[in-house]
């Protein structure tokens, strides 16, 4: 098997024993047997647990991904100075240090043809040797003390003053300016998917700057989009306790309401934001989005044309015409503006996941749909619900068993969520193995002992009839971003 294969054969694997469809001792015996020695004699294998690759480094197993695994895209590095070498403390550049040359290696000697020794010639072959070793250590002294001997010497020479050395100290700014520098690396990390590494940078950022509310802005969204709707709630109100006025933070406070489902007091925030800033494009994006969800369409599009206008190139208010055009079942016109959000923000995995949930649920193309869902997990793949999205997905193209190792993922990821386990109790009844698909569908309801999709689908493997997707109710205002709760341990 490849690694591929051995990481699908793990959520199986997960599945069934979540289930209690296999025993510990089985699950463990197969987990065992997925591992593999790379071309260079390292030993890889599964965690039991989490599903991540480690590798054996002698007397310890590290995290590492595998030859055959995507790696993650790397780091990437900021010109700005004063970076932080840890999220909590910033520090000044190092003085570049730099040792004193030896004739040896600063002036390798050519290879030259051999001569006899007498003694003229090696009494001047000595006073070479001598002078080259004097000017070797005037330079390198020259180098070590700026302006010494030899730009000072110069310098007279030519009358001029020697230049600034690079090995000078500089000064670090204050720390309240490099906060900038820390926030721009988080919006960097942040515009890869790199969602984990951007929310440590915002929240260096908020320790270095105790009055700017523009790190606890940014930590709310990327909260926000990765489905901590508690989290990004009460990093917003702490943005705009810090800058009451500041348009920008109550923009974000009306998402992260609006996404907790506190519909009314995001419309009234977002409106305080219109009011402080009228020029703001993500406050009449926002606002757009709420107006939706009170059924006033014809405000929505009214600031979705505002934000547009504000800001042609942002995403934000390319979503928030998006959804209004969407809502108004104009679904060519929705389409471009959705492929729009894409194109601006191409490596922000949210983007990919909202076009594939609007392709599927509201445009009705589960086809188009799977490869925005795919890209969205490329580029983030602890997200659960572009996981889990897929898995429905492809069950909606009647592929279940292409569907079975998504949503088997899913539920390792997550599994404390019912309806999880009842799509892939589904997914196994429709590739006609109801044998399997009843472990699942009794886990869910164990879980949930009102799940709908569970009770039906066991009693319809019970009574071997077709097990059919349950029909999804028609959505009639826009889908809020999913809410992830932790697992219970």
């Amino acid at each position: 098997m490849n690694v591929q294969e051995m990481e699908r054969r793990f959520f199986e694997l997960k599945g069934k024993f979540d289930v209690g469809a296999i025993s510990e001792d089985e699950f463990k015996a197969e987990i065992a047997k997925l591992q593999f020695e790379d071309k260079d004699g390292k030993r890889w294998m599964i965690g039991a647990q989490s599903g991540k690759w480690y590798v054996n480094e002698g007397a310890r197993w590290i995290p590492g991904t595998p030859p055959g695994a995507e790696p993650p895209p790397p780091e990437p590095r900021l010109t700005a100075p004063n970076l932080p070498a840890k999220p909590e403390t910033l520090r000044a550049p190092a003085r570049p240090r730099v040792a004193p040359a030896s004739p040896a290696r600063a002036l390798p000697t050519p290879s030259l043809p051999t001569l006899p020794i007498t003694g003229p010639l090696l009494i001047v072959t000595a006073g070479l040797t001598a002078l080259v070793i004097v000017l070797i250590a005037w330079i390198a002294i020259d180098l070590m003390v700026p302006g010494k001997p030899i730009s000072s010497f110069f310098g007279n020479i030519t009358g001029g003053a020697s230049a600034p050395r690079a090995s000078t100290p500089i000064a670090a700014p204050p720390a309240a300016n490099n906060s900038a520098a820390v926030i721009a690396m988080g919006d960097t990390l942040f515009l890869q998917s790199r969602v984990d590494a951007a929310i440590t940078q915002y929240a260096s950022a908020s320790q270095i700057t105790q009055t700017n509310p523009a790190p606890l802005i940014r930590w709310s969204r990327a909260l926000a989009m990765r489905g901590q709707m508690q989290d990004a709630l009460t990093r917003a109100q702490q943005a705009t306790q810090r800058a009451p006025n500041d348009a920008e933070a109550n923009a974000q406070l009306c998402r992260a309401q609006l996404w907790s489902g506190a519909v009314e007091d995001a419309v009234a925030t977002c409106n305080r934001a219109v009011q402080q800033d009228s020029k703001n494009a993500n406050a009449h994006a926002f606002l757009a989005e709420a107006y939706l969800h009170v059924g006033r369409q014809t405000d929505a599009l009214a600031q979705a044309q505002l934000a547009l206008q504000l800001a042609p190139n942002s995403a934000e208010a390319h979503r928030a015409q998006a959804w209004v055009l969407t809502m108004q079942g104009q679904k060519e016109n929705a389409f471009a503006e959705w492929k729009q959000t894409t194109v601006l923000e191409p490596d922000l995995f949210f983007r990919h996941y909202e076009f594939a949930e609007a392709l599927r649920v509201y445009l009705g193309n589960p086809v188009d749909a799977i490869p925005a869902y795919q890209k969205s997990i490329a580029l983030y793949g602890a997200y659960i619900p572009a996981i889990h999205r897929l898995g429905l997905a492809l069950l909606d193209v009647k592929k279940p068993l292409e569907a079975v190792p998504h949503l088997q993922r899913a539920i390792t990821l997550d599994p404390n969520n019912a309806t999880g386990y009842a799509y892939l109790g589904i997914a196994f009844a429709q590739a006609n193995q109801c044998n399997q698909a009843l472990p699942y569908f009794d886990h869910a309801l164990k879980l949930d002992p009102n799940n709908s999709i569970a009770q039906t689908g066991s009693k319809d493997c019970k009574a071997g009839t077709p097990v059919n997707l349950p029909a999804p109710a028609p959505p009639t205002v826009p889908l809020l971003a999913p809410t992830l709760v932790p697992p219970k341990p």
